[in-house]
């Protein structure tokens, strides 16, 4: 059995992606991403149209980073005249090769980054995270966020957007306690939950 179907099958076991996804190392995380987007159960083709018209709004048509892309799909859902250029980030080689295959597009890219360690190299409008701060190390999460907003436009804001809120009371708690939050609620029609603030 090659060491790829080992790794899946282990990582398939209750609660060992969990596990190692949250407080596994670089590595070990990114073989847990990896064995999800490969397998398929992470394979979303759909973003909320509350969550894309949030984006669209607060993008100005500029430049939009999205941390923890996975296969991102709201890069075929944005309409392409609202915004410059798109950058998704994420910790899978199997993800970013799957967006790559899905999003052909002008001024579209993705790479292969932890989402903690990635240095921006330009000012951004938004700076998404679908679904995806809660793989940040908790103690960490402030520091990154700090840190993002140092790289936004004048008009830049961060978009936090959270599935099961209860479960993750805690990241929406350091953000209104940290941030200062301009909208704060559930998105239409769905259980997630957003934030966007600065």
């Amino acid at each position: 059995m090659n060491a790829s179907v080992l790794s899946d099958r282990l990582l398939q076991i209750r609660g060992v992606h969990w596990l190692a996804s949250r407080f596994g190392g670089v590595r070990l995380r990114r073989l847990s991403f990896d064995a999800k987007f490969r397998n398929g159960t992470w394979d979303f083709q759909n973003e909320s149209p509350s969550l894309v018209r949030l984006v669209e709004q607060y993008s100005g048509g500029g430049h939009i980073l999205v941390l923890g892309c996975g296969a991102c799909p709201i890069a075929s859902a944005l309409p392409v005249y609202s915004y410059t250029s798109l950058l998704g980030v994420d910790l899978s080689p199997e993800a970013v090769a799957l967006a790559s295959s899905r999003h052909n597009l002008p001024n579209v890219r993705f790479e292969v980054h932890e989402m903690n360690e990635f240095q921006c190299a330009r000012l951004y409008d938004v700076i998404l995270f679908s679904d995806s701060l809660y793989y940040v190390q908790r103690s960490l999460r402030e520091k990154l966020l700090r840190r993002l907003c140092r790289h936004l436009s004048p008009n830049g804001h961060i978009v936090v957007a959270i599935a099961e809120p209860q479960r993750y009371a805690t990241i929406l708690e350091m953000i209104r306690a940290n941030f200062q939050v301009e909208v704060d609620g559930p998105l239409k029609h769905e259980e997630r939950h957003v934030l966007v603030f600065k």
